[in-house]
């Protein structure tokens, strides 16, 4: 089963911020070099060109908040992201699943690379490399995973909220 977070666990002894950094930041903050000799190679994943920037705005911030209820183990609040007719998981299950997360783990997940693949005017896909720490509550080890996931948010009473996430591990 594929849960809403991915089942990205992470570990948290404070509660903190999650700014998304978008692959257009990204870029703006690489400076090139005169050991950058040659052309640019396009990033394997490309951003959506047709959205608008007010739509852009709101899905990134309905992504940071799911993220950001997400790392500060505030359930109600994650499950306010999330679709009311979810996809790919079942929205009962997913409570009952990051409430046993949250109460059982020290975690935390920080996306990297978050660019909006697709965008259609009610449904958009987000591709993330999400990094992911954790350790069983009161332990000191960590593990620390990535995964790569498309998270796909639908519009709902006019706000956008999380219907799907596919996750895929990295090495």
């Amino acid at each position: 089963m594929l849960a809403a977070c991915g089942k990205e666990e992470e570990s948290s002894d404070k509660q903190k911020d999650t700014k998304v950094t978008t692959n257009n930041e990204q870029e703006n903050s690489n400076t090139s070099t005169s050991e950058n000799i040659g052309e640019s190679t396009p990033p394997p994943i490309q951003e959506a060109e047709n959205i608008p920037a007010n739509e852009k705005k709101a899905l990134l911030a309905a992504f940071d908040q799911h993220v950001k209820t997400f790392n500060q183990k505030d359930l109600d609040g994650y499950m306010s992201t999330i679709s009311k007719n979810p996809t790919s998981f079942k929205l009962d299950e997913e409570r009952d699943y990051i409430k046993n997360i949250f109460e059982t783990t020290d975690i935390q997940i920080n996306p990297q690379n978050v660019i909006i693949i697709d965008y259609k005017d009610n449904e958009a896909n987000i591709f993330t490399e999400m990094k992911t720490i954790v350790s069983e509550t009161g332990s000191k080890k960590k593990v620390e995973q990535l995964s790569r996931q498309i998270n796909t948010f639908k519009k709902e009473d006019g706000q956008w909220k999380l219907n799907a996430t596919f996750a895929m591990e990295t090495k």
